[in-house]
């Protein structure tokens, strides 16, 4: 493999640390809190980060991990991160590793690594250092149109071929011919990678062994792919275009149901699965919310007649962005489809959420030279920042991602940016405080020694929170607090689908205790303290959430160890 060098503006990074919460100067009403701090070091992961609270000894905080490995992020492509976010159009680096015309990947960032493949530029995939933009290594793969997956220090591509390299060397350990850049992010999950290829009006969806490259299954489908495909609860969800959209089984690809609604089908929007919907908007103008077990529609909206949306919507907090291919960017309300805002803009590609901004690149069909990456307020739509490239005939249409206080995209200027002004790491935790004054001190270390810190004081008014069970499903946990094990029970006046899930402060997913039909009656499930991994996690505050029907409930649980 041939290294070429990659010309590069480098900001140089501070050292600082910032708490963001609690908040300076705030009351609470509650002693179980959050502490996240924002560490900035030199674009280096500092070698501890602690907190002590009026004196106390020492904690140490962990690292919240923001990599953005996939396309919209995650697995379920909602393209949200919790990570910082720029808050002006400083650009910490560029990158010629673009072309000028159809930059359609996201950028993915793993550990420190940006992975970009080339679409019209040079058909290479690059590794690029994500604090310098420098470059690690390269490997000629062909055309490829999205995003790459990297997990478990692998690296999966859909182009020429599906591709699984060596994400720390760029080595390949396998390839496969069956499918192709046509088939988009190949999704891996559990051990399996799943993607497909399209031959005008039929697609050939496969799955593959992630770590030999094996067939597993394989099946043909109507319609043309070119969306990403969604693996959820042991299905695989393809839209088509000029076809239909597919739940297929993940274990043995046999057709689990169809959802024909959409006249025209899917062109490059993906479907976005949160709390057993499928958010996707269609070449018939329309946005959808789609029962993720049943196929059925539960809502859709045209707010763009006239004209199709290519754009994946972004979730974030009960909302749906996303822009057209005309003139609008929206937000839509995600329970119902009505538009909450909308603001001028034409999007081909996707967005990415962070730090209550949504960013976005302007591109379409149709010749801008001129195209902008923007950062909107998410909850007005009021333009934060932008930028202005060169841009070609497409105008902007990569997705952003955002990762450690850094947003990336890819231009049709030739360049791929990074906006920021350096890695901010975040760091968080629960954070069991006093009733009264509360100061708590947060510091860095390097080699041991302190090499910033961050002081602020809060008031906390009243202890403990509101264990009392729900009345509609008698959701109740026992023992609370509980030091090894809950039994969370409720009661269901009619089958049907019921999920419970616990989650930390932060509205993180810890462990999933039940997602199945359920019966009439009364039921109860345990939590052993464990994460959905089966490691322990830490003594605090956590939050279980019933979903059956249209009733959504939530008790506290408090686990001592």
């Amino acid at each position: 493999m041939g290294i070429t060098a990659c010309f590069v503006l480098f900001v140089i990074s501070a050292i600082g640390v910032n708490i963001t919460e609690p908040v300076d100067g705030e009351t609470y009403d509650g002693d179980w809190l959050t502490v996240r701090a924002i560490v900035e070091n030199e674009n280096e992961i500092p070698e501890v980060v602690q907190y002590s609270l009026n004196g106390q000894p020492v904690v140490q905080i962990p690292r919240l991990n923001t990599d953005w490995y996939t396309y919209m992020q995650n697995d379920l492509h909602r393209g949200f991160s919790e990570s910082p976010a720029p808050t002006d159009n400083t650009i910490l680096w560029t990158a010629p590793v673009t072309g000028d015309y159809h930059e359609f990947p996201t950028p993915v960032i793993v550990d420190g690594i940006v992975y970009y493949p080339s679409n019209y530029g040079t058909d290479s995939l690059y590794a690029l250092d994500a604090a310098t933009g420098e470059l690690i290594w390269k490997y000629r793969v062909g055309m490829t149109d999205d995003a790459v997956t990297v997990k478990n220090g692998y690296l999966y591509t859909a182009s020429d071929s599906v591709w699984c390299l060596d994400a720390l060397t760029g080595e390949r350990i396998w390839a496969n011919g069956d499918a192709d850049w046509n088939g988009s992010t190949p999704a891996v999950v559990d051990g399996r990678v799943y993607c497909g290829r399209a031959n005008y009006y039929t697609s050939y969806i496969y799955c593959f062994d992630a770590v030999t490259g094996t067939e597993i299954w394989s099946e043909t489908l109507s319609g043309y792919t070119a969306s990403c495909l969604t693996v959820w609860n042991d299905m695989v969800f393809i839209p088509t275009y000029n076809g239909s959209l597919y739940a297929m089984d993940s274990n043995t690809g046999s057709n689990i149901w169809e959802n024909t609604d959409s006249y025209q089908g899917y062109w490059d929007s993906s479907p976005v699965v949160v709390d057993n919907l499928i958010y996707i908007s269609g070449f018939d103008s329309k946005t959808r919310a789609i029962d993720a077990m049943t196929g059925t529609t539960v809502w859709e909206t045209d707010i763009t007649p006239g004209t199709y949306i290519s754009a994946t919507p972004a979730y974030y907090d009960g909302r749906l962005y996303f822009g057209d291919q005309v003139d609008k960017y929206h937000c839509l309300d995600a329970s119902t489809g009505s538009a909450i805002w909308s603001v001028p803009g034409v999007q081909h590609g996707s967005s990415g959420i962070a730090d209550g901004m949504v960013f976005y690149g302007e591109g379409s069909n149709y010749y801008d030279e001129s195209a902008r990456v923007f950062a909107l307020n998410c909850e007005t739509g009021q333009e934060v920042w932008s930028y202005t490239t060169s841009a070609g005939q497409f105008g902007i249409v990569s997705c952003p991602a955002i990762t450690d206080g850094v947003v990336y995209i890819a231009a049709t200027d030739w360049n791929l940016y990074a906006f920021g002004t350096g890695l901010k790491y975040t760091y968080l935790d629960d954070l069991f405080a006093e009733v009264g004054s509360n100061e708590l001190i947060v510091t860095s270390f390097d080699e041991g020694i302190p090499v910033a810190a961050d002081t602020i004081s809060f008031t906390v008014t009243g202890t403990g929170i509101s264990l009392e069970p729900s009345h509609q499903l008698a959701l109740c946990a026992s023992p609370n607090p509980f030091h090894f094990s809950a039994s969370i029970s409720f009661e269901l006046s009619e089958p049907g689908y019921t999920s419970i899930e616990v989650y930390d402060l932060s509205g993180r997913i810890v462990s999933t205790l039940e997602n199945s039909e359920l019966t009439a009656g009364e039921h109860s499930v345990q939590w052993d303290g464990r994460s959905q991994s089966g490691e322990p996690v830490s003594s605090g505050l956590y939050f279980c959430r019933i979903q059956s029907g249209s009733i959504t409930e939530t008790t506290g649980l408090c686990l001592l160890r």
